[in-house]
C-alpha cells in the first residue's frame, strides 16, 4: 500500500502504477479505448516504424477467349507501403519544495493531498490532449482557425470554434496549416491562453500583442520555439484519415493524388448546410459498402449531431397508451439506444464532445488500428520527482513527467465515410 512508503519521491509510481493509470485514462478517451492495440496483419516494426502492405488493384487476370486464343496475361497487382511514426505524447507537473515537504506525511500525500491532486489531474489532462488529437484534428494538431484579429485576442472560426482549445495552453499560431510559416514572428516569446470566451469564442493570450489574420492556423506546443514544421511530430486524427484529401493529402507516407483509393467517402452538400435524416444516413451507409465491400459498424458523432438525430427520430418512435393506462411523464432516450439500422448492417451512434461540428464519421472499426510503443507511464529514468533545473543551480522545487509513445492509423481508408455539410446547434446552427 501507498502509506507505507516514507518516500514520496518514488512511492508516487507505487501509488499510481499502469493499473491505476489506465482506468482514469479510459475515463478521458472513449474513442481511443476501443481502438484495438495491434498493427495491421503482416506489418513489421523496424526501429520504433511500423511498416505494412498498401494494396491497391488486383492483378485482374482473367477474361473470356476463343478455342485456340491466348490466355490472360499475367500483370502484378498494384500496391506500395505504408509507413506509420509512433509520437510521444507527455504531461508532467511542477511541486514547490514547500509543498513537497508538508506533503510528506502519507495520509496528506496519498488520500487527497497535492501530489495526488497534480498527478490525477495531470493524467486526466493528457489523456483529454491525447482523445482530442484522435478525434478532432487531421494530422497536423491544428487546434483551431482565426476568424478575426483582437488586441492580445482572436476570434476562433466556426466549425472548430473553441471546442478543442484549453486555457493555459501554450500556443503557436502559423500563417499554413502544420506550421512552415510563422505568424507574425510569433516564436519571439512564450504566449500561453490566459482567457476562453466560449459564447464568443474569443481566446485571450499573453505576452505582446500580435496582429493575426483570417485563416491562420492555432497549434499547441511544448514551448514556443517548437519547429513544428521540419519535426513533425503530430499523431495522426480521424478528420484526416476519413477524408479525401480536403485536409490531408497524404496519408501514411503515400498520395491520395497518385492512389485516389487512399481517399474515404465523403457525403457532402456543397457547402450548403443541411438536417441529418434518416436518408442520409442509409445513403451513406450503402455507398461505402458498395465503394469498398466494408459495412460501417460504428458511427461517432457530436451532441449537435445527436441531437439532430434525436429530432427527426422523435415524431415517428412516440406511441400513446391504449386502455385503462396513464401516459408516463419519462422523456430522453436511454444509454445506448440511439442505433440506426441499415441494410445488411447496424451500428450504435456513439457521442464525443471532441468531434469537430457538422460532421459525423461511419467507420468500419477493423480497418483501424492503434500501435502503442509504450503505454501511459511515468518517465522511468531515475527519481519520478526531479529537481527543477536552472543555469548553474536548481530551484526549490520538483519536476514530474507522465508519457506514451503511439498513434493510430487505417489501412483501408476507403471503408469508412464521413458526413458533412450538416446543421449542428451546438455552434447555433438552425
Amino acid at each position: 500500500m501507498a502509506g507505507e512508503f516514507e518516500s514520496i519521491t518514488n512511492a508516487l509510481k507505487i501509488a499510481y502504477p499502469p493499473k491505476a493509470i489506465v482506468p482514469m485514462v479510459n475515463q478521458e478517451t472513449p474513442f481511443r479505448t476501443q481502438l484495438k492495440k495491434n498493427i495491421p496483419t503482416g506489418g513489421r516494426v523496424t526501429e520504433g516504424l511500423v511498416k505494412f502492405g498498401a494494396n491497391f488493384n488486383p492483378p485482374q487476370n482473367q477474361g473470356q477467349l476463343v478455342d485456340g486464343g491466348a490466355l490472360p496475361t499475367p500483370k502484378d497487382r498494384v500496391q506500395d507501403q505504408f509507413l506509420l511514426k509512433p509520437t510521444i505524447f507527455a504531461g508532467g507537473f511542477q511541486i514547490g519544495w514547500v509543498t513537497k515537504a508538508a506533503g510528506n506525511s502519507n495520509k496528506s500525500a496519498f488520500n487527497g493531498g497535492e501530489l495526488r491532486r497534480r498527478t490525477e489531474e495531470t493524467i486526466a489532462d493528457l489523456s483529454k490532449f491525447i482523445e482530442q488529437t484522435y478525434i478532432g484534428t487531421h494530422g497536423t494538431n491544428r487546434r483551431a482557425r482565426v476568424e478575426s484579429d483582437g488586441a492580445n485576442t482572436f476570434v476562433a472560426a466556426l466549425p472548430e470554434g473553441v471546442r478543442l482549445l484549453r486555457e493555459q495552453q501554450a500556443i503557436t499560431v502559423r500563417t499554413t496549416d502544420g506550421g512552415a510559416g510563422v505568424r507574425d514572428t510569433w516564436e519571439d516569446t512564450v504566449r500561453t491562453i490566459s482567457q476562453i470566451n466560449q459564447a464568443t469564442r474569443t481566446v485571450t493570450y499573453t505576452g505582446s500583442d500580435k496582429t493575426l489574420v483570417a485563416g491562420d492556423h492555432v497549434h499547441p506546443v511544448v514551448e514556443i520555439a517548437q519547429d513544428i514544421s521540419t519535426t513533425n511530430p503530430f499523431a495522426n486524427g480521424l478528420r484526416g484519415l476519413v477524408d479525401d484529401a480536403t485536409f490531408l493529402t497524404t496519408i501514411h507516407g503515400l498520395s491520395r493524388v497518385t492512389y485516389p483509393k487512399l481517399k474515404a467517402n465523403v457525403n457532402s452538400n456543397g457547402g450548403t448546410l443541411r438536417n441529418l435524416t434518416e436518408q442520409i444516413l442509409i445513403r451513406a451507409c450503402n455507398e461505402n459498402r458498395a465503394r469498398s465491400g466494408k459495412r460501417v459498424t460504428d458511427c461517432w458523432m457530436g451532441e449537435g449531431q445527436a441531437e439532430k438525430y434525436i429530432e427527426f427520430v422523435a415524431p415517428d418512435r412516440r406511441y400513446t397508451v391504449a386502455g385503462s393506462g396513464v401516459q408516463g411523464m419519462g422523456t430522453g432516450f436511454q444509454e445506448g439506444s440511439l442505433v440506426h439500422y441499415y441494410p445488411g448492417g447496424s451500428f450504435k451512434l456513439q457521442i464525443s464532445y471532441d468531434v469537430v461540428p457538422r460532421e459525423m464519421f461511419l467507420l468500419n472499426w477493423e480497418t483501424f488500428f492503434h500501435y502503442v510503443a509504450k503505454e501511459l507511464d511515468w518517465w522511468e529514468e531515475g527519481d519520478m520527482l526531479k529537481p527543477t533545473p536552472v543555469s548553474g543551480s536548481y530551484k526549490a522545487s520538483y519536476l514530474a513527467f507522465l508519457a506514451s509513445i503511439e498513434n493510430i492509423g487505417n489501412d483501408m481508408p476507403i471503408g469508412n465515410t464521413v458526413v458533412r455539410d450538416l446543421r449542428d446547434p451546438s455552434i447555433g446552427d438552425a
